[in-house]
């Protein structure tokens, strides 16, 4: 989401028995290319860079590029004589789908998963956090259509808003409303019907009202297979909070919770978690959902904790203490294996932890040449990508072992791995 950042916590360490696997510092001889086909979009301080995993060669690269939430397309923005021009881009190719114009000076702020939708607004101010709300009596929002054959659409609101993503069928925008307006220090759900220009405010699973949350992002990932988003947050426990997770009676520690929009039932929901799960750095925390979408497992570095959440009821099903390493810089990482049976963390250091999901224990701890600020997985759940600060590890997840490493400077995250 696109409000306030959020946190998570844990408690400290318990032991695990770990075995340290060939150090990615020393790869092995490059495999086959038939062996490593996938084609990675990478965030870089530079920006957006599309890679092939098997050759290390750049099939695209651009600044402020914004990626559909499956990440299968890339859209940018470029200036033109008082015009913008929206490129649509493949990521599993780095082709370019599309190109139209738009009038005035526009910045992507979020896409649909059909490719047939971008909500775009005025460009920040240089230097300004896009998670913080700028005070703003009215919000223009664009919704146009990347090939340029549906009409684009201007829409002109009172109140200060914020796109988060489309409905699955396109018809909804929904968006984050900051209150009050001039001086935002709360915010809440809210969304766009497209055809008529319409903001109602989103209500909860159980038909709930909605409340206004004052809190900061931390975290947000998409879920493909129960097309949910889930965003983890922090805030005040002295403020209001759903439900009763937080009271006077807590002082100022922060609240942690994590909330989930239904892209196509078009509900939200706060889950509140537990005490043990509030305050820390932010970086502490990660997310990774289960590949059939029932599960949850929020992992916190710092205090050595993972919980898992069922997506259905919204509930903590259970929580371990677990030894991740010491986390002292850097960010959390956490990625599913394709069979859900297994998730890999990192852990602000030079190491991956390998995790059973049955007992939530590390089997292994896998030695990197760097600190991981990212990873991401291949289609078939053969390769581990490792993003490091001066480039990505490619793991094989069946031995631990280094299959090469690929050398880019500035590398942040790793936002899609595609097999064409």
């Amino acid at each position: 989401m696109r409000a306030p950042s959020i946190i998570l916590t844990s408690f400290l360490v318990a032991t695990a028995a770990c075995t340290g696997r060939a150090d990615l510092g020393q790869p092995r001889e490059r495999p086959e290319a038939s062996s490593l086909e996938d084609v990675l979009v990478l965030g870089t301080q530079d920006g957006t860079v599309i890679v092939g995993s098997s050759s290390g060669a750049v099939l695209s690269s651009g600044e402020g590029q914004v990626a559909a939430p499956d990440g299968s397309r890339l859209y940018s923005t470029s200036r033109d004589a008082g015009s913008t021009v929206l490129e649509a881009r493949d990521s599993a190719s780095g082709d370019v789908l599309s190109t139209t114009k738009l009038h005035g000076r526009l910045d992507v702020r979020a896409a649909s998963l059909s490719g047939r939708a971008v909500a775009l607004m005025q460009p920040l101010p240089v230097g300004v956090d896009p998670t913080y709300a700028l005070p703003r009596t009215h919000t223009t929002i664009v919704v146009a259509d990347p090939t340029g054959e549906a009409t684009t659409r201007r829409y002109h609101l009172k109140g200060n808003f914020e796109p988060e993503a489309f409905s699955v069928d396109d018809t909804r925008l929904f968006l984050i409303q900051y209150l009050p307006a001039e001086a935002p220090s709360s915010y809440r759900v809210t969304f766009l019907r497209l055809l008529n220009g319409r903001v109602d405010p989103v209500f909860g699973r159980f038909k709930t009202p909605p409340e206004r949350m004052p809190g900061i992002r931390l975290a947000q990932v998409f879920d493909p297979t129960s097309e949910q988003l889930y965003t983890l947050y922090t805030n005040r426990a002295a403020e209001h909070f759903h439900d009763g997770w937080a009271d006077d009676s807590y002082g100022d520690r922060e609240v942690s919770f994590v909330h989930v929009l239904n892209l196509r039932q078009g509900w939200a929901y706060c889950a509140g978690l537990p005490r043990s799960l509030w305050g820390l750095p932010a970086k502490a925390q990660a997310m990774a959902p289960s590949p059939d979408g029932r599960l949850l497992y929020i992992v916190d570095s710092m205090r050595g904790l993972i919980a898992e959440m069922d997506t259905r009821s919204m509930e903590i099903t259970r929580s371990e203490r677990i030894d991740l390493g010491s986390f002292e810089h850097g960010r959390t990482s956490a990625r599913m294996s394709t069979d859900g049976n297994t998730m890999y963390v990192g852990v602000g250091g030079s190491a991956v932890s390998r995790i059973d999901i049955d007992t939530l224990e590390v089997l292994e701890r896998w030695p990197l040449p760097g600190d991981v600020t990212g990873l991401a997985m291949s289609d078939d759940g053969a390769r581990l990508y490792a993003a490091l600060g001066d480039g990505v590890a490619i793991v094989d997840t069946g031995t631990g072992d280094a299959l090469t490493t690929l050398s880019f400077g500035g590398v942040e995250s790793i936002l899609h791995v595609a097999t064409p």
